[in-house]
């Protein structure tokens, strides 16, 4: 409709060479009229929605999406209601979902980026444009357990102490200073503020300083709101990992597992009757049930109570068990590695267990598992130390050592 002026489309009379595309433009005409973009004022005269291109092709969009959605649900062996469908987006503040993955691909593999499809507890399909892939990121892992949420653009509370930190010389940060300032930050701290001015560094945001620490400056927080905003702009929506496993293999296994801790948890979930929903409800009850058969849980007047410390008690007994096996497999022994302790050896490869993703170490006569970070992935086969702390291990990375468990 390139020739409608002023949003109006005058279709009078043709000649009879003209009948066909006459018919066939009335036929388009009449098409729009009940998608709601077009509208007869008077016999022959149209009057055509001032966004039609741009609406037409976000609907053309949506189709697409919506038959991506109908695919993977097909693969994943899946029938859920097309009115259920759902497109997040992560323009809305507060939206959340939890489910799980049953599909992932390219949205656009041009510029690399992604899209997953979750079964969602709500009992809704949702498709969401996650963007393209830090380096660090893993690829969606179908029949793991997510929460979407959109990702936020403000500065964050590490960012406002580097920039205290910096004000307070002379806009200069460094791990030395900041344990001037702060006397009882510990070692896995500090290096959560050196890893974020490093990848700030890499956008071009924050430099190295000549003394070896970074020059901040005065506005370093406007700059960490467009480190956000870039890293939005390409990731719009954040995944959370709330389990590697697949719903069914959970309610029976040792180790601390999503359901253990949506069980113990004060903040309850709505899950919905039907679908993913449903099936998480099943989950709970029948985890429940085992933990109360395990001793871990009682039921008192009406009320399920479990035991102090449940969570790291069940991570404990998983990880004795899988120690167990490397250690009939390599001849190795199993160091324990608890908060306050530190860690030097061989890092040889990440371990997907029910409580989570761990890091085989390889030390001197013996090994320990520790949680994984990504960043270690770039040092498989290296040596690398790390400093235990309440909220996890600070990595240094060195060179390579030894033969290693496989």
């Amino acid at each position: 409709m390139r020739d409608a002026r002023d949003g109006h489309l005058d279709v009078g009379a043709r000649p009879q060479k003209d009948s066909a595309w006459h018919a066939a433009r009335t036929g388009r005409l009449r098409t729009l009229e009940r998608m709601g973009l077009a509208e007869e004022e008077i016999p022959g005269r149209w009057r055509i929605d001032a966004e039609l291109e741009a609406k037409l092709r976000r609907m053309g969009e949506r189709g697409d999406i919506i038959k991506t959605m109908h695919r993977e649900l097909g693969e994943a062996g899946l029938a859920r209601a097309a009115g259920n469908y759902a497109i997040f987006d992560p323009a809305r503040d507060g939206q959340r979902v939890i489910g799980r993955i049953v599909g992932e691909g390219f949205s656009d593999e041009l510029s690399e980026r992604r899209y997953v499809v979750i079964d969602g507890a709500d009992g809704r399909t949702h498709y969401a444009e996650i963007g393209a892939l830090a380096g660090h990121d893993d690829a969606p892992v179908r029949n793991a357990i997510v929460e979407l949420r959109p990702r936020s653009a403000e500065p964050r509370e590490i960012d406002r102490t580097i920039a205290r930190i910096a004000d307070a010389n002379r806009g200069i940060y460094s791990d030395q200073l900041h344990r001037e300032f702060d006397r009882k930050a510990s070692g896995e701290f500090i290096a959560a503020h050196v890893r974020r001015l490093e990848t700030m560094r890499q956008d071009g945001l924050v430099s190295r300083s000549v003394e070896g620490g970074w020059s901040v400056g005065a506005d370093h927080l406007d700059r960490a709101l467009r480190y956000e905003a870039l890293h939005r702009s390409r990731n719009p929506v954040q995944i959370v990992v709330l389990s590697w496993q697949r719903l069914e293999d959970l309610p029976q296994v040792v180790g601390a597992t999503w359901l253990d801790r949506k069980l113990v948890s004060k903040d309850r979930d709505a899950f919905a009757s039907m679908g993913f929903g449903a099936e998480v409800e099943i989950a709970l009850r029948t985890r429940r049930q085992w933990l109360i058969d395990q001793g871990f849980a009682r039921e008192e007047e009406g009320q399920v109570r479990y035991a102090r410390n449940m969570l790291r008690t069940l991570e404990v007994r998983e990880l004795a068990r899988t120690a167990a096996d490397i250690s009939a497999r390599t001849g190795l022994e199993f160091r324990d590695v608890k908060p306050g302790d530190s860690v030097s050896g061989t890092y040889r490869r990440m371990l997907t267990l029910n409580s989570g993703r761990f890091a085989l170490i390889e030390l001197s006569h013996d090994f320990a598992l520790v949680p994984w970070r990504p960043v270690l992935e770039r040092a498989r086969g290296q040596l690398v130390t790390g400093s235990v702390g309440g909220g996890g291990i600070s990595w240094s990375i060195g060179q390579k050592r030894g033969l290693g468990i496989s």
